[in-house]
């Protein structure tokens, strides 16, 4: 019997192929019932959706810079943000690339 990843392989050609999944099974050792069925689990599969990854975040102004903090951030402007992930602070100002930021924080995730 077929296993998961032969299943993956044998929808991806099928709908690749652009046949019926009738025409796509003529001469196969499975039918198009159990073609749907496998297309319509892995299809399932795919779109779980995991848990948000939850970070507390603090906007930054003059006032709230030192809001749960044990010293002061002397460089925060009006537009910053005050993100803490695993007892980790990350100030965020405007302009920040957002492929480092999205490392940094997935760092912090893995982290533990």
């Amino acid at each position: 019997m077929a296993d998961t990843t032969t299943w993956r392989k044998r929808v991806a050609a099928w709908r690749a192929s652009g046949l019926s999944a009738s025409e796509f099974c003529k001469g196969r050792d499975f039918g198009a019932g159990t073609l749907y069925w496998w297309s319509s689990r892995l299809g399932r599969e795919a779109t779980v959706v995991t848990a948000p990854r939850l970070a507390r975040v603090i906007l930054a102004t003059r006032s709230t810079a030192t809001v749960g903090m044990r010293s002061p951030v002397p460089s925060l402007v009006p537009s910053s943000i005050i993100i803490e992930v695993r007892g980790a602070r990350v100030v965020v100002s405007s302009g920040t690339d957002a492929a480092t930021l999205s490392l940094v924080l997935d760092a912090l995730a893995v982290a533990r």
